[in-house]
C-alpha cells in the first residue's frame, strides 16, 4: 500500500512542477480578442488597464476605483502608480453623426495623486481640428479622500491651471501662449493661416497691451 501511495504522491508532485513550469513559461498566441486587459504587479497591484469604449473603468485611488462615467466615451489605457493610483493615460474616440464629427485622443500624464500635467490632445468636430501641447500647474495636495473605506474624488480638489498651450488653434494659426500662475494668457506668439505673425503682450483681464511684429 506504502508503495501505490508513494507513486502517487511522486505523480503529484511531478504534475505540480510541470503546470508551474507551464505557468512561469511564456505563452505565444497569433490572436487575442479581449474587451479589457489588466496588468498587475506580483502582489496584485494594478498597474495598467487596456480597454474598450464599454469596458473602460474610472479612476483609481490605492487600487480602488471610483466610478466616472464621464469617461464611458472613449477606449484607452489607463496608467497607475507603483501604489494602484491613477498617474495618466492615453484615450481615444472618433465617429461621424450625420454629417457631423466628433473625434479626438489625449496622452496624459499625472501629478502624483493629482490631474495632469503634461498633456498631448487631438480633436476634431469635421469643420474644424487642433493639436497641441498643453503644460500645466496642479497643487502638492491629494485630489483624492477615502471616508468609511470609500475612496472619491475630493469635490474642493484645485483644478491647477494651464501655464503653456504649444499647437494648432482651430483657427488653424500656430500658437505658443504662456499663462501665469492663475492660467490666464500673458503673452502669445502666433501665425496666422495667412503667414501674419505677431507677438501680443496681454494684461491680467487678457486686454492686449502691446504688440510686436515683423517690422518691430
Amino acid at each position: 500500500m506504502a508503495y501505490w501511495q508513494g507513486l502517487v504522491t511522486g505523480a503529484a508532485v511531478t504534475i505540480a512542477a510541470v503546470t508551474l513550469i507551464a505557468a512561469a513559461k511564456p505563452q505565444k498566441f497569433g490572436t487575442i480578442d479581449v474587451e479589457r486587459i489588466n496588468v498587475r504587479e506580483p502582489d496584485g497591484t494594478l498597474r495598467l488597464v487596456i480597454a474598450s469604449k464599454g469596458r473602460f473603468p474610472g479612476a483609481f485611488y490605492k487600487g480602488d476605483e471610483i466610478a466616472r462615467p464621464d469617461r464611458a466615451f472613449a477606449a484607452g489605457m489607463l496608467f497607475m502608480n507603483d501604489e494602484g493610483t491613477e498617474n495618466g493615460g492615453l484615450i481615444w474616440a472618433g465617429k461621424k453623426d450625420g454629417d457631423k464629427v466628433n473625434g479626438g485622443a489625449s496622452l496624459t500624464f499625472d501629478r502624483y495623486e493629482n490631474d495632469q500635467t503634461l498633456q498631448l490632445l487631438q480633436t476634431d468636430n469635421g469643420s474644424r481640428d487642433s493639436a497641441a501641447l498643453i503644460i500645466s500647474d496642479r497643487g502638492a495636495e491629494s485630489m483624492f479622500t477615502k471616508a468609511d473605506g470609500k475612496a472619491a474624488i475630493r469635490p474642493d480638489a484645485s483644478k491647477g491651471a494651464g501655464r503653456l498651450f504649444v499647437g494648432k488653434s482651430r483657427d488653424k494659426a500656430s500658437v505658443v501662449m504662456l499663462q501665469d500662475a492663475s492660467g490666464k494668457p500673458r503673452l502669445m506668439l502666433k501665425v496666422a493661416p495667412d503667414g501674419g505673425a505677431a507677438i501680443d503682450f496681454l494684461d491680467d483681464k487678457g486686454k492686449v497691451v502691446k504688440t510686436i511684429g515683423p517690422e518691430g
